[in-house]
């Protein structure tokens, strides 16, 4: 039986097809949508819905655990490019990507997740994708609220500052999507 969009998409096969209703979890709660496409982004895939919201992989219902992510060398350069591309056109369009679940704060976040792992990555062919990714974030974390900080105290420049800021609350929702589905203790 193929779902309708009223119902919930309950899969047994990953990822779903195209025009099935998916359940996701969202700040408001469990929320329903009906799938438009699936992509994969450079780290993991996104749910692209008919109404234009785009969710990533791990906020959706009956996604499979452990979460397939990719290696930063597992991207090509042009692939790479491309997501650059579309972040520059989103920026130049004026796109806001503080709203949730819209295409350039998804784009932003897969970029920035992929930024990181690609200059922290220690062993190319380790594994540890989805475990490992939280203590990263963490990481991550710490060096860019060390940075703000010097950055207050020198009363630096103020994009600057706004960068730092913003890049830390970008990796703050990186953390909090991985504790909905689980992934940090």
């Amino acid at each position: 039986m193929t779902p309708t969009p009223d119902e919930p998409l309950n899969c047994e096969t990953w990822p779903p097809l195209p025009g099935q209703a998916i359940a996701y979890r969202s700040a408001s709660g469990l929320q329903t949508g009906v799938l438009q496409d699936v992509r994969w982004g450079l780290v993991w895939r996104d749910f692209i819905l008919e109404d234009g919201r785009v969710i990533a992989e791990a906020r959706v219902e009956g996604c499979p655990q452990p979460q397939s992510l990719r290696l930063p060398g597992e991207v090509a350069p042009g692939e790479r490019e491309v997501c650059e591309e579309r972040l520059a056109t989103m920026a130049a369009a004026g796109l806001d990507p503080r709203e949730k679940e819209q295409p350039f704060r998804a784009e932003l976040n897969q970029y920035l997740a992929y930024t990181y792992l690609r200059f922290t990555q220690r062993e190319p062919e380790a594994e540890g994708r989805a475990e490992d990714f939280p203590a990263r974030i963490k990481e991550a974390k710490k060096v860019v609220t060390g940075r703000l900080s010097e950055l207050l105290k020198a009363h630096g420049d103020a994009r600057e500052r706004e960068s730092a800021a913003y890049s830390l609350g970008r990796l703050r929702d990186l953390e909090m999507a991985l504790e909905m589905v689980g992934a940090v203790e």
